[in-house]
């Protein structure tokens, strides 16, 4: 295979040799398989969509190997990042929610913010959230959810403009 960019040949059969290779191996670090089919497939997106600037200076295994690690790293430290966020929002949230909007005013903006993204429907403050607090692409957000890129966009339509009608006179 050559060293500088991927045709669509080459990226195919790095794929099919080395897809279960990789999960496996990532399967060993998380002990979910669902969760090591998802990173392993993020790794070859992430490669077909760099495929152009990658120059392996390794085996294409090795920096397979190596990017799916980094792959399972940052999906960690995302995770951990909304995990710490999620706890801290779930308590402030479930206080909001008890509060009647009277109340509300003479919160900090932060917290009038919580209290708005409370009101969305389930579904908008799941894409929403996912947007916002974890940084998910809305391509990303559509591949998580398993919607269109479409549904996701409509969607975060209505939780910017309900949130601006929810927080037009309150910030």
């Amino acid at each position: 295979m050559a060293t500088n960019a991927l045709n669509q040949e080459a990226f195919r059969e790095l794929f099919r040799q080395h897809y279960n290779l990789l999960c496996n191996f990532l399967n060993s670090r998380t002990q979910d398989w669902d969760l090591s089919q998802e990173i392993a497939q993020r790794t070859f997106v992430k490669l077909w969509e760099k495929r152009n600037e990658i120059s392996f200076s390794t085996s294409p295994k090795s920096y397979l190997f190596q990017a799916a690690r980094n792959t399972l790293i940052d999906h960690y430290r995302a995770h951990k990042v909304a995990s710490d966020y999620a706890d801290m929002y779930a308590e402030e949230k479930q206080w909001i929610e008890s509060q009647d909007e009277e109340t509300i005013e003479g919160l900090s903006v932060t917290s009038k913010i919580a209290w708005a993204v409370a009101q969305l429907k389930p579904k908008t403050k799941e894409i929403f959230l996912l947007s916002k607090q974890e940084g998910l692409t809305y391509d990303e957000i559509a591949q998580h959810l398993n919607i269109s890129k479409r549904t996701v966009e409509y969607n975060m339509k209505n939780a910017l403009l309900k949130l601006k009608e929810l927080l037009k006179d309150k910030v």
